[in-house]
């Protein structure tokens, strides 16, 4: 049973949580919107430039969705020259996926904004603060078994 401050406190930490994830995304947010894309958009450039030559299934099993899920907004993103597909050298049944120039472009500007935030609020809290956060969303993470 929670107390009525524990539940107080952990209320304040969900407000926390949903504005600053909010303010992490807005301005990336607009700048895939003006380019006709979303936020599943950015997270497929993220995942896809941070894992060389990552496979369908591979980003697939790293994002924990499913091919269908990721199937039109890569399709979009192929589309605009910013991921471009190949087959595997080894088993042509499976394709690779990376970056074109334009993409990673894209990818570091909107990672770039992000990185940013993050960055100012770590050397605000200083190392032990951003480690005490790295901690907690570690053991989200690892709690709900991502």
């Amino acid at each position: 049973m929670i107390d009525d401050a524990s539940r107080e406190r952990l209320n304040d930490s969900l407000v926390t949580l949903h504005f600053a994830f909010r303010g992490l995304v807005a301005e990336p947010d607009n700048i895939l919107k003006d380019q006709g894309l979303s936020r599943i958009h950015h997270r497929l450039l993220f995942f896809i430039g941070h894992n060389d030559n990552l496979s369908v299934n591979e980003l697939v099993d790293t994002m924990r969705l499913t091919k269908q899920a990721i199937h039109k907004p890569l399709k979009t993103l192929v589309e605009k020259e910013l991921v471009a597909v190949s087959r595997d050298s080894a088993d042509k049944r499976v394709k690779r996926l990376a970056l074109t120039e334009a993409g990673a472009e894209l990818e570091q500007r909107l990672t770039g904004i992000q990185h940013d935030l993050l960055l100012h609020a770590f050397e605000e809290v200083g190392p032990a603060g951003a480690d005490a956060w790295h901690r907690v969303m570690d053991t989200m993470a690892r709690r709900l078994g991502v």
